[in-house]
């Protein structure tokens, strides 16, 4: 890496870490209460909440994972970014409305709070409590990134890397929880938009390839023959070999808006009546960003297809090659910050599932303790906790896995599985019963990992196995709940406790 790069990206990096550390601070004057900690409730404006929920969903998936395999396999791979968004806004369409609803009247602080008042069940909230835990894979796959931009654009060793992004992310979530979120991750998914249109004027520009749009894509062809434009899909690949395993990843992400992290930021937006432009900037915003999965097809181009990099690193490396070092530099450090805005949700999510989840919801009610009492205990494990969630994802991160799009599913998908019936079917149909969402829940977890861990099924595909898991949860709800009520019997809880429209 040119050392002018290196310098130049220090300064940045100084310049960005000094910023999340100030956000940290005033995130942190907003914080009073766990509540504010856990969702930072009613704060916000829609497009505020459009881009932290755009930077959420994008992640350094979006920005390094997504171009690492399209430069590894070619155009097949460009099913994913194309169809994710699509999929993530048709989801938050079914389900946003309710949770804010209910999390305005109620109080609830997570998704798995949520579930549980919804069927009035225990079993459920415990339940989803420990299936959220696979949200760690999450964090372990921006730790990877992170710590990859470090080692490509600073030149210091991998572990090093992930040592700082710790710390950094420690220090300003510790501060502020959910508000340092907020505030933080509104800024990196503005600078995440500037990078995603610049790569894709870069790429439409034929910039970098020293010929035309069509010169380009012909050199494209040469270098992946398996997955040049004229190629839809890879055969015999387990995610994009066939149209209906692309099917199975866009029906994978119809519940990827309500992962805990992201579910919770809908109770941040100011009032309901914003729901509707928080969606349309939501799908602007989020269709832009995956735009930079058309970086790692450029990069085929103007490095070539046998560089001998890891796939994940050709962002990077990319902006070494195309752009004057000030700038390689700048939008580096803008690639780190789309891998921290996903990073402070998660984790912030994760503390608030032994902070809420475990210690609000099922401890507290067990024990005599004032509610003064609780409230600060409760904050001081939302915050202590966020050391133990970090220091776990750097034991799983220090051995780095080979492609992040794909790590990063194996909890997302065993989270989703679980949920799409409960929650999706859960928030639109009156008449679904808790026994249904408990088999719903059952029936998409198990099936989600006897598919995807061959314990019957050679299906080594994270996306698939959730698309599986999810129309089978979908599909135990709907035939439990028609066993279990009729008509005239419509689901108790939401009949007895949910809000009104004017709520």
């Amino acid at each position: 890496m040119d050392t002018t790069i290196v310098i130049y990206s220090w300064i940045f990096m100084g310049l960005f870490i000094l910023l999340m550390f100030t956000m940290g601070w005033i995130g942190m004057r907003r914080t009073n209460t766990s509540d504010d900690f856990a969702t930072a409730r009613s704060s916000y404006g829609p497009f505020v909440i459009a881009l932290v929920i755009a930077a959420g969903i994008s992640s350094g998936s979006t920005f390094m994972g997504m171009p690492g395999l399209a430069y590894s396999i070619g155009t097949p791979s460009l099913w994913y970014p194309l169809l994710y968004p699509i999929a993530t806004v048709i989801g938050m369409l079914f389900v946003a409305k309710v949770i804010k609803r209910y999390g305005d009247k109620f109080g609830t602080r997570t998704i798995p709070e949520f579930i549980g008042e919804r069927f009035q069940s225990d079993f459920l909230r415990l339940a989803l409590t420990i299936i959220s835990i696979l949200l760690i894979f999450y964090v372990v796959s921006q730790f990877v990134a992170a710590a990859t931009m470090f080692q490509t654009m600073m030149g210091i060793e991998y572990g090093l890397g992930l040592i700082i992004t710790a710390i950094v992310l420690a220090v300003y979530v510790f501060m502020g929880g959910s508000h340092s979120d907020i505030i933080t991750d509104a800024i990196q998914g503005f600078l995440m938009v500037i990078i995603a249109i610049v790569v894709f004027i870069s790429f439409l520009s034929s910039f970098g390839t020293g010929g035309n749009f069509q010169q380009m894509l012909s050199t494209i062809g040469q270098e992946r023959p398996e997955g040049g434009f004229d190629q839809l899909f890879l055969a015999g690949d387990n995610t994009y070999g066939s149209i209906w395993l692309v099917g199975l990843l866009f029906i994978a992400h119809l519940p990827f808006a309500v992962l805990p992290h992201l579910g919770n930021k809908f109770m941040a937006v100011k009032s309901g009546k914003d729901l509707k432009k928080l969606i349309m900037y939501c799908t602007i915003i989020a269709t832009i960003l995956p735009l930079m999965a058309l970086g790692g097809m450029l990069g085929i181009a103007v490095i070539g297809g046998d560089a001998g990099i890891h796939p994940d690193q050709i962002i990077p490396v990319l902006f070494s090659e195309l752009f004057p070092p000030i700038i390689a530099a700048f939008f580096a450090v803008a690639v780190l910050s789309a891998i921290m805005s996903t990073s402070d949700g998660l984790i912030v999510s994760l503390t608030q599932l032994l902070a809420n989840d475990l210690y609000r919801k099922s401890i507290v009610p067990k024990i005599n303790i004032t509610r003064e009492k609780a409230e600060r205990n409760e904050l001081l494990i939302s915050r202590y906790s966020t050391f133990i969630v970090i220091a776990a994802a750097i034991v799983i991160a220090w051995s780095p896995p080979e492609f992040l799009s794909i790590f990063m599913w194996i909890g997302i998908g065993g989270i989703m599985s679980a949920t799409a019936g409960p929650l999706i079917v859960g928030a639109l149909w009156k008449r679904a019963t808790k026994v249904a969402a408990i088999s719903s829940l059952l029936a998409g977890t198990i099936s989600y990992w006897i598919i995807y861990l061959p314990f019957g099924f050679d299906f080594s595909n994270p996306f698939g196995a959730a698309g599986l898991g999810v129309i089978i949860g979908m599909a135990t709800m709907y035939f439990v709940t028609i066993a279990t009520s009729s008509k005239q019997d419509i689901g108790t809880l939401y009949e007895k406790t949910a809000p009104t429209e004017s709520s």
